[in-house]
């Protein structure tokens, strides 16, 4: 019966990603007013559901001030890294998000083995947490060598570029865990599973991109160290 759930859960979230991915990237690609105009509404949906959840702690203020000047700090991060660089770069900060919250899956539930932070987030692992590692790694290299970066670092060359986005991707998909790990610490605090009920199968809206959050300023940091660099 429990695998079953599982199982039905796990289809609720692969249908929803389908529906929800391809909207996503449109919206990424065309940029301008509709990418600027899906930030806002992101964002106003993202502070009304951290909202809900500060309410619920011990500490309202406190959490409620803290996570705005965060959510304000991912927000404005994502945005720059479209309009200030450009589409490839802000599709590989986003797959590599994606590939390590599915590699920290399958992995996870795959080898299992020792918990991570069992207070915090009970079902991740640490063969979960080597994978959300591996995965995004893998996925900068694979998409830098077929369809390159930014035309600033392009000089570089592939032998410069690709341990580069090897390191990146093991670095963001660490960053995204700590990202999952923070917004898991916060609704254990107000006792919650999701921070939402949007999407089917995710939860709220935080749920899903909490991994973004915190990794678009570390992301954003890092290329700009490097563009200042070379």
């Amino acid at each position: 019966m429990a695998k079953t759930l599982e199982f039905g859960k796990l289809k609720l979230r692969v249908i929803s990603a389908l529906i929800m991915a391809p909207c996503f990237i449109y919206i990424m690609y065309t940029g301008g007013v509709i990418f600027q105009t899906f930030l806002l509404l992101a964002f106003a949906l993202s502070l009304y559901e951290w909202y809900g959840l500060s309410q619920k702690t011990d500490r309202f203020l406190f959490y409620f001030s803290m996570g705005t000047a965060y959510m304000m700090t991912a927000y404005g991060s994502f945005y720059f890294l479209r309009e200030f660089y450009n589409l490839n770069v802000l599709l590989i900060f986003i797959g590599m998000i994606w590939f390590s919250d599915i590699g920290a899956y399958f992995t996870g539930k795959t080898l299992g083995g020792p918990k991570l932070i069992q207070k915090i987030s009970p079902n991740k692992t640490w063969s979960g947490f080597g994978g959300a590692l591996f995965f995004p790694a893998v996925f900068a290299v694979i998409w830098i060598s077929v369809f390159g970066f930014h035309d600033h670092f392009q000089k570089l060359g592939l032998l410069m570029l690709l341990p580069a986005g090897f390191m990146v991707g093991l670095a963001i998909g660490c960053v995204g865990q700590v990202g999952d790990l923070l917004i898991s610490y916060v609704k254990r605090r107000a006792n919650v599973k999701d921070t939402g009920t949007l999407i089917p199968g995710h939860g709220g809206l935080l749920d899903r991109i909490d991994s973004m959050m915190l990794g678009a300023p570390v992301f954003l940091f890092l290329i700009s160290v490097l563009h200042y660099v070379f």
